[in-house]
């Protein structure tokens, strides 16, 4: 459709493009089909063409909405590509992102911020390094592999941890047992906070949300923050870091910190426990080489081994009880499966919930006919969990991010406050529902 605006190419794949505002809704309630008529260009490429869009407006000035467009497209490219962002004042809007994420083959990128990382280091004495909430086995292992990257280097380095699931603890308990490190390896929030000085240097793992990080008020403290992580980028992402390391189409982020160890190999000597943790953090994050995984998963495994990742820790580490069998035995046989959809719930008081609805969410999907799972939970303080999973037409990233949660296409979760388990059900599925059919509308058109 004419909208009387101009292009003007920056770069070979870069173009600015100014339009009147009035037909900003029109693409909106299109959203943004371009995304989608893009890939139908067929001029001999082996590869399908897509788009990333990032649009300011309703800014007070002509420069306030360039910086919009410009953080609307960092946010689009940092969420994998192939969508549109739209940051309307301070109201953000998301538009496509349906496709697969294509596997970077080049390590470039990651030559690039070990460089960064490691100009970074030189100007700081001491690390602190966190991921999220409740801990999981990528979160740690990405945690324990930056560990070694600053010790190597002797900085002083402690990694932030006020809980972990409990799948996490026997690994971790190895680590509190062993003479070979510090007694003081991992401390509360509040002891990061009294260690913490003007010359501490802050990495976060596996998340880019302050609010669900470890500590969010180190965030504050910290001036020197590094972000190294392998899900989309979210709109509340944390602010003004130095260094951000994002990889979408990653497996995980202990692949891509074992990726920035390879390229200071030469002055890191990692230790069997330390490889195993990395190991243990591509093994549970791809299902055991199952989804998500690329050439570079691979690679990064293989690197682990030689480094003396040992497979039969990481497998007594997940092995589970008889009452954990039964327990999720017991959940699967109450799911619902219907138009391809499964929705299974965990009782009351369900010891190690998030864990056994994780794992009653692999299990669904796998079943014959079924696209999506979504498994709920208990926790603490009122609030709903929820775990789902994908085969991989329906983004489960994109339901879950509708609640305030978040994850990758395939795998994601969420948590939802103040609801009972069946309207944190009536939720998911509403937000589901709404997603499908704004899909079926574009495909139609």
């Amino acid at each position: 459709m004419a909208m009387e605006g101009i292009v003007k190419k920056l770069e070979n794949d870069k173009y600015l493009f100014v339009i009147k505002q009035q037909y900003t809704k029109e693409i909106q309630e299109s959203r943004f089909s371009i995304l989608e008529d893009v890939k139908t260009v067929n001029i001999g490429n082996d590869m399908a063409v897509t788009l990333s869009i990032g649009m300011g407006m309703n800014g007070d000035s002509y420069i306030r909405n360039y910086e919009y467009a410009r953080t609307a497209i960092d946010m689009a490219l940092g969420r994998g590509g192939d969508q549109a962002v739209v940051k309307d004042g301070t109201k953000i809007r998301y538009y496509g992102g349906k496709s697969q994420q294509l596997e970077k083959t080049t390590r470039v990128k990651a030559r690039v911020k070990a460089h960064a990382m490691r100009e970074l280091m030189d100007t700081k004495d001491k690390m602190l390094i966190m991921g999220h909430k409740i801990g999981d086995t990528d979160s740690f292992g990405a945690a324990i592999g930056i560990w070694r990257i600053a010790t190597s280097f002797n900085k002083k380095a402690r990694i932030v941890i006020n809980g972990v699931n409990s799948s996490v603890k026997p690994m971790m308990a190895r680590f509190e047992n062993s003479s070979d490190y510090p007694e003081d390896l991992f401390l509360t929030g509040e002891e990061a906070a009294e260690w913490a000085d003007s010359n501490t240097m802050l990495v976060v793992v596996d998340v880019n949300r302050p609010s669900i990080t470890e500590e969010p008020d180190l965030l504050k403290l910290v001036k020197t923050i590094v972000v190294i992580d392998h899900h989309r980028r979210s709109s509340d992402f944390i602010k003004k870091p130095l260094l951000t390391y994002t990889e979408t189409s990653s497996s995980s982020t202990s692949e891509l910190v074992t990726e920035l160890l390879q390229y200071f190999q030469e002055d890191v000597d990692l230790a069997k426990i330390e490889a195993t943790a990395l190991y243990a953090g591509i093994v549970v994050d791809t299902k055991n080489f199952a989804v998500q995984t690329g050439v570079r998963t691979f690679d990064a495994a293989s690197y682990l081994r030689r480094c003396g990742a040992d497979p039969d820790i990481v497998r007594d580490l997940f092995s589970c009880d008889f009452d954990t069998v039964k327990d999720r035995a017991a959940i699967l046989s109450g799911a619902r499966i219907k138009d391809g959809i499964a929705v299974a719930s965990c009782p009351k008081g369900l010891a190690n919930a998030m864990i056994i609805a994780a794992q009653a969410a692999d299990a669904l999907v796998n079943i014959d006919k079924v696209e999506a799972s979504f498994t709920f939970y208990y926790l603490d303080d009122g609030y709903i969990g929820v775990s789902a999973r994908s085969r991989g037409d329906i983004n489960v990233q994109l339901v879950m991010e509708a609640i305030g949660g978040g994850g990758h296409r395939t795998v994601a979760g969420a948590q939802v406050k103040g609801r009972t388990m069946e309207e944190a059900q009536d939720v998911v599925m509403a937000a589901l529902h709404e997603i499908l059919d704004k899909n079926k509308e574009i495909d139609e058109k």
